[in-house]
């Protein structure tokens, strides 16, 4: 046994009761004889924290009475976890039965930051598979290792020096993950993307939230990059004002992606028209961030 768990996965959780039992129950049932530690880290207002503490034990739970935003509950989760190697997953996604045995597989390397493939985790909806394309197509399975300048936090991870040196993540927002991201790349430490560590994330399937979410990303998106890459005030005018060709330019790239990576070609073609809506949202969005004065996010 070892007294030192091999991997600390930390969840940030906020009103999951619907998914983080699929969640927690694929990250019971891995294949492995590795040891890791559970930390999630909730400040739901459902019936989450009870779902947690009745049905999986196992977990660490932490509990706050406010809300917290998911940089804000990683960085907690990671300053109570005790491994070298911390792996993010969040509770609506479903880990692969061999996830964490191909992390630890992974970090045997001397690489830091390793993130890997997302799949559709309800595909049986044209909506789930817009709010996908939107927001996870360019980590789709079956692409090959590489590196790349984002991978996001439900299926990433780090050795522990890495994110002493890189983080916090930004709290009071989303793009936290992006913000963290750029810095290890602006440091020539891009994270390497290993398809084998696979997580399915379970997508929206409501018209109106799904909008909702694509408009309010954007506009933190916005926010965030302007601290991350210290826009002037001349420069956040010129995105402002790029923004009526914005939605074509993330359009051409997804449908990029769908033509080099045909595995999800054909529900892109179904699903297209609502994956240019949302992103004509996520632009609408974005172009908000860059011309509103909001209080910036802190680390």
């Amino acid at each position: 046994m070892h007294n030192t768990p091999q991997v600390s996965v930390v969840i940030a959780s906020y009103n999951a009761e619907k998914t983080v039992e699929r969640c927690l129950l694929s990250l019971r049932n891995q294949i492995t004889d590795k040891t890791f530690e559970i930390i999630a880290v909730d400040s739901s207002m459902d019936n989450t924290q009870k779902l947690i503490m009745k049905k999986f034990p196992e977990v660490r739970l932490y509990t706050f009475p406010e809300r917290k935003f998911p940089g804000d509950a990683r960085n907690f989760g990671v300053s109570v976890s005790s491994s070298e190697v911390i792996a993010f997953i969040d509770t609506d996604c479903i880990a692969d039965k061999n996830w964490i045995d191909q992390i630890l597989r992974a970090h045997q390397s001397s690489y830091p930051v390793i993130g890997g493939a997302i799949a559709n985790g309800n595909p049986d909806n044209y909506i789930s598979w817009a709010a996908y394309f939107c927001e996870f197509s360019q980590w789709m399975p079956q692409l090959s290792t590489c590196y790349m300048d984002d991978i996001p936090t439900c299926c990433l991870s780090v050795k522990r020096w890495v994110f002493e040196k890189y983080g916090p993540f930004l709290e009071g927002t989303y793009s936290e993950d992006t913000a963290f991201n750029w810095r290890l790349t602006r440091d020539k430490l891009p994270p390497l993307f290993v398809p084998s560590i696979k997580i399915s994330h379970i997508n929206i399937k409501n018209f109106g939230v799904f909008l909702r979410k694509e408009f309010v990303h954007g506009r933190y998106f916005a926010r965030v990059r302007i601290q991350e890459q210290k826009f002037s005030g001349c420069k956040r005018m010129v995105f402002a004002f790029l923004f009526p060709v914005l939605p074509f330019v993330l359009f051409s790239r997804t449908c990029k992606r769908m033509i080099n990576n045909k595995i999800y070609l054909k529900y892109f073609i179904l699903a297209s028209p609502l994956v240019f809506i949302g992103l004509f949202i996520w632009a609408i969005g974005e172009l908000l961030g860059y011309v509103s004065r909001r209080k910036r996010p802190h680390p």
